[in-house]
């Protein structure tokens, strides 16, 4: 689907008794890769491991998109979804999900042709909080602030082609919540969301030495000690 069909859907669902006009929303699947450092019981970093999760995320952008005359910057309305993991299998089943809280994000460098349709534009500061859920529901790590992603190259089409990536370099803290209190657990960096056809389960190779498996083990046998 190309930006320009993009537009004439969001026409459609402007129109009365139809969907409402804000709604200009697509669904892409995703593989995500990232690298963990599980912090040690004393606090301190120990090693990076990859980490992957793979399924489909939606994006609303706002109706602005479908109005030519607008600047070259329309704002992202929001991000939601969920990822399940796919690697390292000491941590399965995992998922993530950007639906915690999202904080914002544009659709910048928007160019259109001589009719008005876009063929071109990069995704600037997508930005979420994510959480992670692991061990069967009763493990939960998030983000207290949000991850923003920016598009490598521009992108051609909504949803996006395939092989278009969605990164963010930088190192973030990853906490667990204790009682009320937010614990720093683990860093985390180089974060990429990859758009492909569908859902993949790629098995990375090798084995994660050290995995938040160690963050459910610690969270025991503190929980053992408490009672």
């Amino acid at each position: 689907m190309q930006f320009r069909t993009l537009i004439l859907v969001a026409a459609l669902v402007g129109l009365p008794g139809l969907v409402r006009a804000a709604d200009l929303t697509f669904t892409q699947d995703f593989i995500a890769n990232f690298e963990f450092n599980v912090l040690d019981a004393n606090g301190n970093p120990t090693s990076w491991q990859p980490y992957e999760a793979a399924g489909a995320l939606t994006f609303t952008l706002s109706p602005l998109l479908n109005d030519p005359s607008q600047p070259t910057t329309v704002a992202f309305t929001g991000v939601s979804g969920t990822l399940n993991g796919v690697y390292p299998s000491s941590l399965l089943p995992f998922t993530i999900s950007p639906d915690v809280q999202f904080i914002g994000g544009d659709l910048t460098n928007i160019a259109r042709d001589g009719s008005g349709n876009v063929i071109s534009a990069d995704v600037s500061n997508l930005s979420s909080n994510w959480d992670l859920v692991a061990d069967n529901g009763a493990l939960t790590l998030f983000t207290t602030d949000g991850l923003p992603f920016n598009s490598v190259g521009p992108i051609t089409s909504l949803p996006f082609a395939d092989g278009t990536v969605l990164a963010g370099p930088d190192q973030f803290n990853v906490y667990l919540d204790e009682g009320g209190t937010n614990v720093l657990v683990a860093l985390g960096r180089d974060r990429t969301l990859t758009a492909v056809p569908e859902p993949t389960s790629a098995v990375l190779a090798g084995m994660a030495a050290l995995t938040i498996g160690a963050i459910v083990a610690r969270r025991r046998q503190r929980l053992c000690q408490t009672r």
